[in-house]
């Protein structure tokens, strides 16, 4: 485990920050890809480019810190209102920042008239993309991690920060590999669409949305790091992927049932 690759008086550079920008080239690489092949204008995603990860990065600080409000105002003061917008100390949380980029993408496309559900259908396997490389620098930071496990690939982690001393499960690298197999799934789903003739806009991003979560939610089982517990057992982010499975099938049933009626000739009277 390496969880910072370059340290010097001055400044550190952490592993995580590294792969995490790697995962965004890989990102943005497909993104431009998927867009040229779907007919959308880059230009749209170059103008308003960096207004989307502006709302991003304050949408994860903000449910970050709202989820560990004693840890940053263990004291009402200045030093800990400053100390909320030190973003380098890695306290992001990936929930907030979906949450704040669809909504305001949402509006975005509202507002520029464009196709919402046609976006979604480019932006979010390239999402899944740059989360399957940012979850090898998880595994080297040492979050995320599992719990005990006497199976063979059990990893033993020198870290102060995580709990355990005997071999945990490396569910950073199990979330990797699903993360890569989903993400390389939606990118060749085009073939998929035609042969099944569901061309509905928005399959690709709500199956992926789906999918996503559904091992996200099994990953769970097997976690060990703490988040917060509802009812004092069940992990909150089970409740979060659970939520987010069931909202992406509804909204993909009701699009492709209204597809289907609207599709349908009218019968002549």
């Amino acid at each position: 485990m390496h969880p910072v690759i370059v340290q010097t008086k001055f400044f550190a550079l952490n592993t995580l920050w590294i792969f995490i920008a790697i995962g965004i080239l890989f990102g943005t690489h497909f993104l431009i890809k998927l867009s040229v092949r779907n007919g959308l204008k880059l230009q749209f995603i170059s103008d308003n480019g960096w207004k989307m990860i502006f709302w991003s990065i304050v949408g994860a600080r903000i449910f970050n810190i709202l989820i560990n409000l004693d840890t940053y105002f263990y004291e009402f003061s200045f030093k800990t209102l400053a100390q909320t917008l030190f973003i380098w100390d890695k306290g992001l949380n990936l929930w907030g920042a979906v949450i704040a980029f669809v909504i305001y993408f949402y509006q975005l496309c509202k507002e520029k008239d464009q196709d919402f559900f046609k976006w979604m259908d480019v932006m979010v396997p390239s999402a899944i993309v740059l989360l399957a490389v940012s979850h090898i620098g998880a595994f080297f930071d040492g979050i995320n991690y599992g719990k005990p496990t006497d199976l063979p690939w059990g990893v033993n982690f020198e870290n102060f920060q995580i709990k355990y001393t005997v071999p945990i499960h490396p569910t950073q690298i199990y979330a990797f590999i699903y993360s890569s197999a989903i993400a390389a799934a939606l990118i060749g789903a085009k073939r998929l669409q035609k042969i099944i003739k569901l061309q509905k806009k928005g399959f690709i991003a709500l199956s992926g949305v789906a999918a996503y979560n559904i091992f996200r939610f099994l990953e769970d089982f097997l976690r060990g790091d703490d988040v917060y517990l509802l009812f004092g057992q069940i992990r909150s982010t089970m409740v979060l992927s659970a939520i987010t499975v069931i909202a992406a099938s509804v909204i993909l049933y009701l699009r492709y049932n209204n597809g289907r009626k609207n599709s349908k000739p009218k019968s002549k009277k």
